[in-house]
Formats: C-alpha cells, sequence, structure tokens
C-alpha cells in the first residue's frame, strides 16, 4: 500500500508539472520575453523575500505562543518555532488536507503539557482568525480593484464577479457557526470523501467521534472566549499578520522584477490561488496554485511573462527553499528524539 501511495503522489506531482509546461507551451511565443524578464531581477531584493519567509514562520510561532498563553502554557519559544517548521514541512511533504500538521503538533505540545484538545482547538482557531483575514483582504482588494483603471476590461469584470462570489460564499460559511447542529452535520458530510481518500491512503483521518468531540471542545472554547474576548485579540493579530506577510512576500517579488502592481491586483491573485490549493491538498497545491495565480493576474491585465516568472520565484522561495530546514527539524524531532 506504501508503494501505492508513493505512485500516486508522485503521478500527482507529475500532472501538476504538465499543466505548468502545458502554460508555458501556449505562451511559448513570449518565452522570449520569460528570458528577459529572469534577467532583470534584482536578487538583493529577493533577500528581503526570504526575510519575510522566517517572520511568517516567525509570526504563526507567535500566533501559537499567545494562544497558549490564554491557558497557561508557556512552551519555550525557539522550540514552539522549530515546531512550526515541522508543522509546515509535514503538511507539504505529506500532505494530508492538514490532517498530518495537526497530528504532528499535538505530539510536539504534548511534553508541554498541553492536551490534544487544547492543541487541536488552537489550529481550528487559527483556520478560522486565517478565515476572518481572508474576508477582510478580500473586501480590501475588491474596494482596490473596483476604483482601478481596467474595470472596462471584460476579465477584469469577471474576476470581480468570482471575487465577490467567494465574499459572499465565505461570509456563509463563518453564518454556519451560528448554527451548531447545521455546522455539525455539514462538517461530517465534508469530511467524508476526505477521509475515504485518506483511508485508502492508510493515513491518518478524522473520523466521526473525533470530529464531534473536536466541534464540541471548539464551542464550549468559544462560549469561554465570549465572555473574554480580548483574550483572542493577540492571537487574531498574529494570524492576520502572517496572511499580511505571505502577500507582502509575493509583491515583494513583483518589485524584483521592476513591476510594482496594484495591491488589489496581488491580494485577489494569491487569495484565489489559496483558495484552489486547498481544493488540492494531495500536491500541496503545487501546480493548482501557479496556475490560479498566473490566470488571475493575466486576467486583471498583468503580462504573463512578469506574472509567470514571480509566481515560480515566489514557489521557490516559500516553498521549496525551506523544505531543507524543515527536513533538518523533522529529522531532529521525529526521528532522532525517539
Amino acid at each position: 500500500m506504501y508503494n501505492i501511495d508513493m505512485r500516486l503522489r508522485h503521478l500527482l506531482f507529475f500532472l501538476a508539472f504538465v499543466a505548468i509546461t502545458i502554460l508555458v507551451i501556449v505562451q511559448f511565443g513570449q518565452f522570449g520575453q520569460l528570458l528577459n524578464v529572469l534577467k532583470k531581477i534584482n536578487p538583493w531584493i529577493l533577500i528581503g523575500v526570504v526575510i519575510l519567509r522566517y517572520l511568517y514562520y516567525w509570526t504563526n510561532t507567535k500566533y501559537f505562543e499567545s494562544y497558549l498563553k490564554n491557558f497557561n502554557h508557556k512552551p519555550p519559544f525557539k522550540e514552539l518555532f522549530r515546531d512550526i517548521v515541522v508543522v509546515n514541512f509535514t503538511d507539504t511533504v505529506f500532505p494530508t488536507g492538514g490532517v498530518s500538521g495537526i497530528a504532528v503538533l499535538r505530539g510536539r505540545l504534548r511534553k508541554h503539557k498541553v492536551s490534544a484538545h487544547t492543541s487541536t482547538v488552537a489550529q481550528a482557531f487559527y483556520k478560522g482568525f486565517t478565515g476572518i483575514s481572508f474576508i477582510v483582504l478580500l473586501l480590501t482588494s475588491l474596494v482596490l480593484l473596483f476604483f482601478s483603471k481596467k474595470i472596462e476590461m471584460v476579465s477584469f469584470r469577471l474576476i470581480l464577479v468570482v471575487l465577490l462570489f467567494m465574499l459572499v460564499s465565505s461570509i456563509l460559511i463563518f453564518g454556519l457557526l451560528s448554527n451548531r447542529k447545521l455546522f455539525t452535520k455539514l462538517s461530517y458530510l465534508f469530511t467524508r470523501p476526505f477521509n475515504w481518500i485518506l483511508k485508502k491512503l492508510k493515513k491518518n483521518s478524522l473520523g466521526k467521534d473525533q470530529l464531534y468531540e473536536l466541534i464540541e471542545k471548539f464551542y464550549e472554547t468559544l462560549s469561554d472566549f465570549k465572555n473574554n474576548w480580548r483574550m483572542l485579540v493577540m492571537p487574531f493579530f498574529w494570524c492576520f499578520l502572517s496572511l499580511i506577510i505571505d502577500i507582502a512576500s509575493l509583491y515583494l517579488v513583483f518589485v524584483s522584477f521592476g513591476a510594482y502592481p496594484n495591491p488589489g491586483v496581488v491580494i485577489a491573485a494569491f487569495l484565489v490561488a489559496m483558495t484552489l490549493s486547498v481544493l488540492s491538498i494531495f500536491t500541496s497545491g503545487i501546480g493548482v496554485f501557479e496556475l490560479g495565480l498566473v490566470g488571475i493576474l493575466v486576467g486583471l491585465g498583468m503580462s504573463f511573462d512578469v506574472s509567470f516568472s514571480a509566481s515560480i520565484v515566489y514557489r521557490f522561495i516559500a516553498l521549496w527553499l525551506f523544505l531543507p530546514v524543515g527536513l533538518y527539524f523533522y529529522k531532529k524531532a521525529m526521528i532522532d528524539e525517539k
């Protein structure tokens, strides 16, 4: 079964690579321009992108530190930072829709006497805060794009409609939280197909009892926070800042190519690509993210050569460049310590 699992993952990565290759071939007439753009890249600015990626992990760690502090848990920051890097590495190399990362962090925090429920709910709140940040930034991008000079482009208007649909859908999803019974039922229905696939691949799945227990703990914690909502201010701030840094990293890559696009364009493209990558859980969004990012950027009026070059450079720094670091910490945490 392990060999089948590996073959399936390799096939998915191969298909993602093929999709990107087709995109380049379709635009082959602009290949010369693509090379010219790559020659103009400013390596000093890319160093700034690498620094921002480090800050991304740092703010991720600050989120968990501030959240756990509410329950009188104070794991050493350096250890927690390494654990977050390991979680990101695990979710990338063993893509299971975040299930692998949840299991790893639960295990890593157990040595600091953090219960499995507290650890899991902390990650659930992180997803929730990311969703709220997503809505805020999506609304911001819509406003910035609405006042853009390219509003008369057909593709521009179509993408605005897609963004508006995403905004309304996101708000409705959060509205479901007010109906606990309906939210629980829909959560179970949503996880069933993913769990079926995970079981076939002999990966950790989220069982019905586990899901109901998680939701119960989530609502209990949410009820506690209602009486002292200020406890969530700093965790939300660090989560929101993480997403801002993620988008700023992409924007700075464009700057390294000498391009200064409308921030609304970059925000919109990033959020759409992020949404698509979430749906592609077994390739960590590889291929899907790049295609979505380039497609939206070009649809919003940016040239293909700059859009494609920036997306590839960004993904190389954000995803591949930190994998060796993640592998090192993963080996120390998951193998050497055992």
